[in-house]
């Protein structure tokens, strides 16, 4: 019988392997069968600490990521080609609350023990977020002052001032380097999150501003105002470039973009949510079935689901496409004021005047785990992010 072909050698091939920076780290003589694990056998471990978990590698060659099974010629790296190492520390799996007794507590979310508490020593904290990184945590008083914190040490490092009331909301945009603020003195605020200095000031509400959004590319504005609107804004400019109104009026309390931008989620005290296009301002759906205000409203990650908080002492989870409610989230003993996705969608949070906090599976809508601690309303919850990318 004739002779079985030889089996195709591996294509060998040099390959260099760079920081974030540009800078070197490895020329490598490999193989066109490669995998990450390969690759990172070849490269110098990063030190760490003692007891501190070691960061992880990742690979990148042209935007595509060596993972898993992945090889060097699948990606399409040839002889020459490079790769960028980017390190990413230990994922944080942590959720946060903001609680009318003026503290922010971290939490480990699979055992629910506090984990630190940021005391600011100031009227009652009204809104908490941790930075896309994760490195950091944004919060927002009732003292018409934010602040930025270390989320690791709890370390207060930065204090905006410059609101004459009431912050409503604070959130940080989707690259980390502004924040946004919202309040009762009828503006919202775009800050330095490096300096702290205000750089932006939009104006143009009737009433206070109770919630402001970054647009996912962050290049727009969305507030939420008791004079019954809201408004998309030019982050750049400041110019106002739509007013999307349609509760009759009635006041709005908080206002999202959806994951792709396309869509506005309006919540308010009119017991109801609206949908509409951020470009037209067009309602596309109303989310109706609570017995008391919406309180907040926010998209799944991947913009199939909402959930709203009511002072119906409930939160309902919507499809978006049919306007169903999925489950109807039932265990706090008084109004629930805010609402969080985790980064999968797989949980919830929500918040109440209870003084708690609760996890919830958005598969099942079981209750997983009750956050108790405060002293106050609970006005906050937030995940910490889940990232990496070159």
């Amino acid at each position: 019988s004739p002779a079985a072909p030889a089996a195709r050698r591996p294509r060998a091939m040099r390959i260099s392997v760079v920081s974030l920076a540009g800078e070197p780290v490895a020329t490598l003589e490999a193989e066109e069968d490669w995998t990450k694990f390969d690759v990172c056998r070849q490269i110098p471990s990063r030190p760490c600490a003692e007891g501190v978990a070691p960061p992880s590698p990742h690979l990148f060659h042209g935007g595509s990521e060596l993972a898993g099974c992945t090889t060097l010629a699948s990606l399409g790296a040839g002889d020459g080609a490079l790769l960028q190492l980017v390190w990413q520390a230990p994922a944080r799996r942590e959720v946060l609350t903001a609680s009318a007794d003026g503290t922010t507590r971290i939490w480990n979310p699979d055992t629910g023990e506090c984990l630190r508490t940021l005391d600011g020593q100031a009227r009652g904290v009204t809104s908490a977020m941790f930075s896309p990184d994760g490195e950091q945590v944004l919060t927002a008083f009732s003292d018409g002052t934010a602040r930025i914190w270390n989320a690791d040490s709890g370390d207060c490092m930065l204090r905006l001032v410059g609101h004459g009331k009431r912050i409503g909301s604070a959130v940080f945009s989707p690259d980390g380097q502004q924040l946004l603020t919202a309040s009762s003195d009828r503006t919202a605020r775009l800050w330095s999150a490096d300096s702290g200095e205000s750089l932006l000031t939009l104006a143009g509400h009737g009433g206070h501003i109770n919630s402001a959004s970054f647009s996912p590319d962050g290049a727009q504005v969305l507030t939420a105002s008791f004079d019954g609107t809201a408004k998309v804004w030019d982050a750049e400019s400041g110019t106002c470039l739509r007013r999307l109104e349609g509760h009759g009026g009635r006041r709005v309390m908080s206002a999202n973009f959806s994951p792709d931008g396309a869509l506005a989620l309006t919540a308010s005290d009119d017991c109801t949510a609206r949908l509409c296009s951020a470009a037209s301002g067009e309602c596309i759906r109303m989310l109706e079935g609570h017995d008391n205000f919406v309180m907040s409203a926010v998209f799944s990650p991947d913009g199939g689901q909402v959930l709203n908080a009511s002072s119906d002492h409930t939160a309902k989870l919507w499809s978006v496409d049919s306007g169903e409610c999925v489950h109807m989230l039932a265990e706090h003993r008084g109004p629930v004021l805010s609402v969080a996705f985790s980064p999968d969608g797989a949980q919830a949070l929500t918040t109440s005047s209870d003084c708690t906090a609760k996890l919830w599976s958005t598969v099942s809508g079981d209750c997983l785990r009750t956050f108790d601690g405060h002293r106050g309303g609970v006005t906050c919850a937030a995940f910490s992010p889940s990232r990496c990318g070159p």
